[in-house]
């Protein structure tokens, strides 16, 4: 069943006589029993709670030699080999278990730790279900699912689990220590500074970065309940030694509370911070856009000097928080219509992230952005035969290239109405070339500028303004988080008449 090896039935025989003459209880549970097996994995049970896991695994496999259809003893043995981190062998041991006993919740629970600590996503999460199907209260279960949801980024879904584990095991300190962290990117502020506070009172003492948040945690809270100042003025005695720059809570603060709808706190904030640095593009911007103010598109200084400061850390954030991979997603629907272009330009290349992806339909990219840092950026990924410092609009209407394709990934969002960008796009290409774009999309018939200071626009307003282009396809998709919550998109390939 297995490759792990069992000792032979005489090797195992010889050794039960010696235990049972040096060990008088051993012969008692043999006498019991009528049989060695038992004896021997009491024996390796001891062996196991003492932490001797090479002598619990040699009685575990001479106990199986004697009786190798018991579940429980490969179970045993799957445990203790991963006590001593021999995780192949266990994976194994614990198959053949659920090959004897397929309903054993306690079974499944092995082989969901033995495939977490193998990184097999897959089998681990299937499971923790199972275990969670047969056995609908099993904490540990429940727990070691929302962990595993939380590392790849399914955070609804490991919130619901580890919410279930505190439910059923409210003394375990590290579910609530993990709902702390959970409460936080949902931004439930209230609940994260209470879990964060049960998980040190259960004697699990957090972290620097756990006390910082718990700390932004509380001075948030205070924010959604209309104590902008006070917070302000008590976020340093909250968070002691582990305070950030006060600059810097106001700043994340105004971006979280105005991209979770607290828009009256966030605006609050945001009139403080341009009291500070009335000239300051960035700051009027946002309060602009968290206000509800109109506008046509965002202001060329804002993009420059807010993308400028961006740079260093933008495809962390993008690529890691966000979960942003719209050129990948766009490049898999441009090579379904196309998989060779003459020329290629990359609109808002940005870091150029889209370079990879672009370069396997052809060897000219021209990159656009506004931004001087974005573009330094994109010069150290490479790929791109020239870089260019331009608004897309103007860089549009002066070129004197024709482009077969405009690949747009997440550049739409800084202008409102697309009628003069996607009439300038029209103006730079080949009859018969293709636009990838995407949106975000906004209900109703136009175009709407969101408090996290990008335009969401409807598909009814991408038609009007494309008279020059014909919609291909167009693909509902989640363009990133927003707040932890998926942002409704769409990806959209258009072929110039």
């Amino acid at each position: 069943m297995t490759n792990i090896q069992l000792p032979d039935v005489g090797t195992t025989e010889a050794l039960v006589t010696q235990l049972k003459a040096s060990l008088p209880d051993f012969g008692r549970i043999v006498d019991r029993y009528g049989h060695a097996a038992p004896a021997l994995r009491q024996l390796g049970l001891v062996h196991w709670e003492n932490g001797r896991f090479d002598a619990a695994a040699r009685a575990f496999t001479s106990a199986l030699s004697l009786a190798t259809e018991d579940p429980d003893l490969w179970r045993d043995l799957a445990s203790v080999y991963s006590a001593l981190d021999q995780d192949e062998q266990a994976l194994a041991a614990i198959r053949v278990s659920l090959e004897l006993a397929p309903d054993n919740a306690q079974s499944w629970q092995t082989l969901a730790s033995v495939a977490d600590r193998l990184d097999d996503a897959e089998t681990a999460e299937g499971a923790y279900r199972r275990v969670i199907d047969l056995n609908p209260k099993a904490a540990a279960a429940h727990l070691g699912l929302g962990l595993l949801l939380f590392r790849r980024k399914s955070y609804e879904a490991a919130l619901a689990a580890v919410r279930a584990s505190v439910d059923l095991d409210y003394v375990n300190g590290l579910a609530h220590f993990a709902l702390g962290h959970l409460s936080f990117i949902a931004l439930d502020f209230a609940s994260c500074a209470r879990a964060f506070d049960e998980a040190a009172r259960l004697t699990l003492p957090l972290d620097a970065p756990s006390r910082q948040k718990r700390a932004r945690a509380i001075t948030f809270q205070a924010m959604i309940e209309g104590r902008v100042q006070e917070a302000l003025q008590e976020y340093s005695g909250i968070a002691g030694d582990d305070r950030e720059d006060l600059d810097v809570i106001a700043r994340d603060a105004f971006s979280v509370l105005s991209a979770s709808g607290h828009l009256e706190a966030a605006a609050e904030i945001g009139r403080m911070r341009l009291a500070e640095k009335p000239d300051d593009p960035v700051r009027r911007y946002l309060l602009d856009a968290v206000v509800g103010r109109t506008m046509a598109a965002a202001p060329t200084e804002y993009i420059e000097q807010y993308f400028d400061q961006f740079a260093p850390q933008f495809d962390s954030k993008l690529l890691g928080t966000l979960q942003y991979d719209a050129p990948s997603q766009m490049a898999k629907l441009v090579a379904g219509h196309r998989d060779r272009f003459n020329r290629m330009l990359d609109l808002g290349c940005g870091t150029g992230l889209a370079a990879e992806e672009l370069m396997r339909f052809g060897s000219t990219l021209i990159g656009v952005d506004l931004s001087s840092g974005m573009l330094a950026e994109a010069a150290k990924r490479g790929g791109y035969a020239e870089l260019v410092k331009s608004e897309a609009v103007a860089y549009l209407q002066t070129t004197q290239d024709r482009f077969d394709l405009i690949f747009a990934a997440d550049s739409l969002i800084y202008f409102g109405d697309l009628g003069p960008l996607l009439r300038a796009a029209a103006g730079a290409m080949v009859q018969g070339g293709l636009l990838a774009l995407s949106i975000e999309v906004a209900e109703g018939q136009s175009f709407t500028l969101r408090p996290s200071g990008r335009f969401a626009h409807s598909l009814e307003h991408l038609k009007t303004a494309a008279t020059d282009f014909v919609i291909l396809e167009s693909v509902e998709s989640h363009i990133r988080l927003e707040a932890g919550r998926p942002v409704p998109g769409l990806y959209v390939i258009l072929e110039r008449h």
